[in-house]
């Protein structure tokens, strides 16, 4: 699969089946996350990648709608930063950095079969507790992985002419 069908394939995936995950496609997705850009190559990151049935409770927990799809994957993927610093632009690098490492990772787990779900929707002090962090990291995303369970149909998108501009 090359990159451009990725991107044109992927989907949002909220049921997994149990199956376990091979190592080396965990492997693989933590190295797409670690090639990933950052602002000024600090790479302020870690990507956690959480097992523990016990753990993916409390991080369901934390999600004030209780999503089940956390507790169901065999797997989430954790990206947190320990840099808050701001950007010239006045973005933060966390969010920045984070995100775009996520989403090298979201597209190779496409890429090697399996599905995730981008997830914003969770109380960050109580995540951060879960996997007992110290309060200078921030958590960016969290995402479900697994082996889809499901087969959504692509959701609508606006047309090109709407979301880009040539100046």
């Amino acid at each position: 699969m090359d990159i451009a069908q990725a991107i044109e394939t992927r989907r949002s995936i909220r049921k997994y089946r149990p199956d376990a995950i091979e190592p080396d496609k965990l492997t693989k997705i933590a190295e797409a996350f670690r090639l990933a850009p950052s602002a000024r190559n600090g790479q302020d990151w870690k990507l956690y990648f959480v097992t523990k049935p016990e753990v993916k409770e409390k991080i369901r927990e934390a999600s004030p709608s209780k999503h089940s799809m956390i507790t169901e994957a065999p797997v989430v993927l954790v990206g947190t930063c320990s840099s808050q610093r701001i950007m010239s632009n006045s973005h933060r690098v966390d969010t920045t950095d984070v995100s775009i490492a996520m989403t090298f990772a979201m597209l190779q787990a496409h890429a090697l079969g399996l599905g995730t779900c981008w997830m914003a929707n969770y109380l960050e002090p109580e995540v951060r507790s879960a996997l007992e962090l110290p309060e200078d990291i921030s958590i960016v995303a969290i995402m479900p992985l697994g082996y889809a369970n499901e087969d959504p149909e692509a959701r609508p998108r606006k047309p090109l002419d709407e979301v880009v501009g040539y100046i």
